[in-house]
C-alpha cells in the first residue's frame, strides 16, 4: 500500500472521492512514497554506507558532527553510522554498533567488573583514526564505566622463524608492543 493510499483511507469516505482531494494526493504521493522509503532505509541502518559528500555533510550537521572535506568519506559514514548507533539506549550491543560502524567485526566488545574492553582483532598497532573512535564511546557508553583498549600488537610466534629480516626491518615499530 502506498503512502497516498494510505492518507487517503485516513479521510472521510465523501472526501476521499474529491477530484481535488485525489490530484492534490496523486502529485504528493510520490514524494511522500520516496521520503517513506528513505526513512525506513535509514531506520533499517542500510544507508549510511551509501552517503554521498553532501549527504554526508547533511548528516553531519544533523548529528552535531564536524564537518571535515579533508576526512576521508568512509570515516566521514563510520562517524555518522556511529553517532547515529548512539542515539539508542547504552547497551553492549549499541557499543558494538558504534565499533562496527568504525571496523566491521574487527572489534570485540565486552564487560567484566565495571571494564568496558574493546579488543581489537583485525589490524596490527593502534588504528590512525583511534581518536575519533573514542570519541564515540566516550559519547555513547555510559559515564561510570571504565573503557579499555586491547590492541593487536605481533607476537614472538608470529616473527620468529617466520619473518625475515627484510620483513622484519619493513614493520612499522608500532606493530610491535613496548
Amino acid at each position: 500500500m502506498t503512502v497516498k493510499e494510505f492518507a487517503l483511507r485516513q479521510l472521510h469516505w465523501l472526501v476521499r472521492k474529491d477530484p481535488w482531494v485525489r490530484e492534490i494526493f496523486l502529485a504528493a504521493g510520490v514524494t511522500l512514497d520516496e521520503m517513506a522509503e528513505r526513512i525506513l532505509a535509514i531506520w533499517n541502518g542500510d544507508d549510511f554506507a551509501r552517503l554521498t559528500e553532501a549527504q554526508a555533510a547533511y548528516y553531519e550537521g544533523l548529528l552535531g558532527l564536524e564537518t571535515d572535506p579533508e576526512i576521508p568519506l568512509a570515516d566521514r559514514r563510520a562517524a555518522i553510522q556511529a553517532a547515529w548507533n548512539r542515539g539508542q539506549t547504552p547497551s553492549l550491543l549499541s557499543i558494538q554498533g558504534v565499533c562496527d560502524a568504525w571496523e566491521e567485526g574487527g572489534i570485540l566488545v565486552s564487560y567484566a567488573d565495571g571494564v568496558l574492553t574493546l579488543t581489537f582483532q583485525g589490524n596490527v598497532g593502534v588504528p590512525a583514526n583511534l581518536d575519533a573512535l573514542k570519541a564515540a564511546i566516550e559519547a555513547t557508553a555510559p559515564a561510570h564505566l571504565v573503557v579499555d583498549y586491547d590492541f593487536r600488537f605481533l607476537l614472538i610466534r608470529e616473527v620468529h622463524g617466520v619473518m625475515t629480516l627484510a620483513e622484519l626491518d619493513a614493520e612499522p615499530l608500532n606493530h610491535f608492543a613496548s
